[in-house]
């Protein structure tokens, strides 16, 4: 047997295994005490055909059947023996048939081989927000605006008002209603940030009945804007509900009863929310630092993978909106693949900083994740035994945490108005 493995990018490899007629007819053995079972003949039962007469009435079908299998076998031990660290699955590219023997080329792809650079003293901002009065008003307000009641009214004169148009397209060229088009109805609340500031500006002071032009917004500036002729077919203004002792123990369903205890409760999630946010910012920061400064190729498979689990998460959040059902990876492999290949890279030095640091998941580490999770730890270890990924993942999460104790973290104050977090 030979074999000759030659390095093709930095990540695939490929592979020329050739095997004698000797070193086959063990395989070609096998492979015909596999098809004896199924075989029947006139004269046998059904598995019972001699195998000389299987030899001489189909060794050619299936001993060329079995040269896939024989590939693959010799593939695993070619692997195991070198220590490879295979990625995917890999690809049997040529089969060479001789009167001596079989060649096979095989190409795979392996993990990369990088050097794990400084992970300790790595310097990071850390933002730093406690909850103010006005942060815990805010959401107040948002709370009693969902739970807001409505009167019809005349003319929008602010914003907390919910309009209903009528929006017929307009043709480009001589600016009237296209015909035969109909009518989209929407109802626009003019307190939403999300809306088009052009149709809330024009929105402003009208009454029911009133008409005008509007230029919709476009993502694309190349992109032809479309015109429609927009008319307000009802004004309904919204009164937020009051927020009173009463209100509080009817929106709880009764687990709070002043108004007094719901600030307080308001205050502790959106402190936990900071505090989570915070935390995320850091590790990003973290991530961001190690991915720039370690540049290596990464495995293609590994990243279609990713990709595809990118696109997955992507549907459910999409899930119903227009054409949403149609779209398939394919179409936005090239938007999801810079975010895939940084996910991997930093999976690949996590993994190589957890090596480094000799890290493994022990009881304390258990009994914290249970207690986060809600489950008792003997629950999370017969999960963990059946699910390796749980435990990984806490691997992932305790290599983050170790990177952070050696980091350099600078506090940094921020306010209400400031994005860091």
């Amino acid at each position: 047997m030979e074999r000759s493995l030659t390095t093709i990018e930095a990540c695939i490899r490929e592979v020329r295994i050739d095997l004698t007629e000797s070193e086959l007819k063990p395989h070609y053995e096998r492979a015909y005490e596999r098809a004896q079972e199924g075989i029947t003949l006139p004269g046998f039962r059904k598995g019972k055909v001699p195998i000389p007469i299987i030899k001489q009435r189909f060794a050619r079908d299936i001993e060329n059947e079995a040269l896939e299998t024989i590939a693959d076998a010799e593939f695993r031990s070619f692997a195991t023996q070198e220590k490879l660290r295979v990625v995917g699955n890999p690809a049997l590219t040529d089969i060479q048939k001789s009167p001596t023997g079989v060649s096979f080329t095989i190409r795979f792809d392996v993990m990369p081989e990088f050097e794990l650079g400084a992970y300790r003293g790595l310097v990071v901002e850390r933002p730093v927000k406690n909850v103010a009065d006005d942060d815990v008003q805010q959401e107040v307000d948002r709370i009693c605006l969902r739970a807001a009641s409505f009167e019809p009214a005349e003319q929008i004169d602010g914003t907390l008002f919910l309009a209903t148009i009528s929006m017929h397209e307009l043709d480009r060229e001589t600016s009237m209603p296209i015909i035969g088009a109909e009518p989209r109805e929407e109802r626009v609340f003019l307190e939403d940030d999300n809306i088009d500031m052009n149709l809330r500006s024009s929105l402003a002071n009208t009454k029911v009945g009133d008409a005008f032009t509007y230029v919709a917004e476009t993502q694309d500036e190349k992109e032809q804007p479309a015109n429609y002729r927009v008319t307000v077919t009802d004004i309904q203004r919204v009164i937020p509900a009051e927020f009173t002792n009463e209100f509080v123990s009817m929106v709880t369903g009764g687990r709070f009863t002043t108004t007094e205890e719901l600030r307080g409760d308001i205050e502790r999630q959106l402190q936990e929310y900071f505090e989570q946010a915070t935390k995320e910012r850091v590790e990003a920061q973290i991530i961001d630092q190690l991915v720039k400064t370690h540049e290596f190729e990464v495995p293609e498979p590994l990243v279609h993978a990713v990709i595809h689990q990118l696109f997955d998460d992507f549907k459910k959040r999409n899930e119903g909106a227009p054409g949403i059902d149609k779209l398939n990876v394919h179409e936005l492999e090239h938007e999801f693949r810079p975010s895939a290949e940084r996910i991997v890279r930093w999976e690949l030095i996590r993994d190589r900083i957890v090596e480094a640091e000799g890290l493994a998941i022990t009881d304390e580490d258990v009994a914290s994740a249970a207690g986060r999770f809600g489950l008792q730890e003997d629950q999370l270890r017969m999960i963990m035994r059946q699910n390796h990924s749980v435990e990984d993942q806490l691997l992932a999460e305790k290599a983050v945490r170790s990177i952070i104790d050696y980091a350099i973290v600078n506090d940094v104050i921020v306010d209400s108005e400031q994005t860091a977090i």
